[in-house]
């Protein structure tokens, strides 16, 4: 075994004694920490990770962070090889796992990357779902709104992910470390329909919300000073851009401060 292999063996160990220690304590940050050091060394780390999910058959759950092990890991592997969790997941089914266990990992290989289309957008890669119920070019509105932020504020963005509707209950959300946003499309209403411009208008806001949070490189957790921050970057960037929607919204603000302040 040469240099570089026990370089790697070393990362590898590292960075799983990282994510194993997030995943048992429930340490968000530690989590994906270890998670995207290992998703980055791909393939090479599969061997490692299935060792530490087969170590036990999962039978009979004693607490409760044994869940979040088993299905964080298998996750993982999932992100790296889909074909490779599924495999896991059958021999665990297999061996008897609990029912819970087992719920929980066809959750996580019901996602397939093939349920996307995949392309670039300013250097960023965007994961579209394609049952996306909209009548809008996806892909011509986000080459429109992200050329709005400045390209130094899109570097490092690992992914975009644009779900749909039902996925979240927001209208988006950032993950830091992995440094990857989701954003949620909804809008189903026809081009040239007043409803369409509006919607068009929160998705839009929404995704320089979440832009914010990579730039300020935000922590975990519903923050009021980061949020607040990331909403301030959105507000910027959809006023540099000279948006028809928010410059009728900031008039009828300021009207109304203008009549609230007349004696």
């Amino acid at each position: 075994m040469g240099e570089q292999d026990n370089e790697l063996n070393q990362d590898i160990n590292r960075s799983l004694r990282t994510l194993i220690r997030g995943l048992t304590q429930d340490n968000v940050a530690e989590m994906y920490e270890g998670y995207k050091a290992l998703f980055q060394i791909g393939v090479s780390a599969i061997p490692r990770i299935r060792a530490e999910v087969l170590k036990s058959t999962w039978s009979k759950l004693r607490y409760p962070n044994e869940i979040r092990y088993v299905s964080g890991l298998v996750n993982l592997i999932h992100d790296i090889d889909e074909s490779e969790a599924r495999k896991i997941t059958n021999q665990l089914k297999n061996n008897g796992c609990d029912l819970a266990v087992a719920r929980i990992l066809d959750s996580v290989c019901a996602f397939t990357i093939a349920d996307y289309t995949q392309y670039n957008v300013c250097g960023v890669n965007i994961f579209e779902h394609k049952k996306l119920v909209t009548k809008q070019n996806v892909r011509a509105r986000l080459e429109r709104w992200l050329k709005n932020a400045p390209i130094e504020d899109l570097k490092e963005i690992e992914r975009i992910y644009i779900l749909r509707s039902e996925a979240l209950k927001n209208l988006g959300n950032y993950k830091p470390i992995l440094y990857v946003i989701n954003l949620v499309w909804d809008n189903p209403s026809s081009r040239w329909s007043p409803m369409s411009w509006l919607n068009n208008f929160i998705i839009e806001s929404a995704l320089y919300h979440e832009i914010g949070h990579h730039v300020y490189r935000h922590t975990f957790g519903q923050d009021p000073d980061q949020e607040n921050e990331a909403e301030k970057y959105s507000d910027r960037v959809m006023a540099n851009s000279n948006h028809l929607l928010f410059r009728i919204g900031r008039l009828l603000t300021g009207l109304t401060f203008r009549t609230k302040s007349q004696p």
